[in-house]
């Protein structure tokens, strides 16, 4: 695996190109703030405590432990004095996973997009659960550059399929019979495992808006 920065690759040594979505595709902070700005208001009803305050909690804690921290909406009740029960979990849970985002590409991205689907095939893994990750896709349009068969939702398949393991790209049809090296952009570590153990070029999006600005 090679670790290459966006403005020194020679696009024409690949005809298939990768992505993740999260943090790579579009900026996941804008995600963030939206879904946890309704899980505020609903934590904030029941629990007779300010708005803000457990809106910035949650935003603060995902920063300092991003999207996979299992544990901000028990921590941020318990914030408030409140025993952070099942129930009350679990309804942040749902309104999480049921939730319908307002997303765009940001301009950068919809210009790369356009560029380098021109003269290559485009495929996105995306773990996480299948029917907000589906929200998200469908919010941003990501359906103008990625055709149905070059789409995975791990999620969809099961935890087996979720990065860094490579199970899902039996089911990518533009990877099927290529001779050219395989190029995939992520944002984690865990993307750049999974390109590791799948033998791709890998380039990291360490920061979305200063990577996307400067390229």
């Amino acid at each position: 695996m090679r670790y290459l920065p966006l403005n020194k690759i020679q696009f024409d040594q690949y005809s298939v190109v990768g992505f993740d979505m999260d943090g790579t595709l579009y900026d996941e902070e804008i995600f963030i703030r939206q879904v946890y700005a309704s899980i505020a208001k609903y934590l904030s009803d029941i629990l007779s405590d300010s708005y803000e305050f457990i809106y910035s909690w949650m935003i603060e804690r995902w920063k300092a432990k991003g999207s996979s921290y299992p544990f901000i909406f028990s921590e941020v009740i318990e914030q408030v004095g409140l025993k952070a029960s099942e129930e009350l979990i679990n309804d942040c849970l749902n309104i999480y996973r049921n939730f319908k985002p307002i997303l765009r590409l940001n301009k950068n991205v919809e210009k790369f997009l356009n560029e380098i689907s021109k003269e290559h095939q485009l495929f996105l893994i995306t773990d996480g659960n299948f029917k907000l990750q589906k929200e998200k896709f469908n919010s941003l349009k990501l359906e103008n550059w990625f055709r149905e068969e070059n789409v995975v939702f791990t999620g969809k398949l099961g935890r087996e399929f979720y990065k860094p393991s490579i199970r899902a790209i039996e089911y990518i049809k533009c990877l099927r019979n290529i001779t050219k090296p395989v190029l995939y952009f992520g944002d984690r570590n865990i993307d750049e495992q999974f390109a590791l153990n799948a033998q791709f070029d890998f380039v990291k999006v360490e920061n979305f808006n200063y990577f996307w600005d400067v390229n």
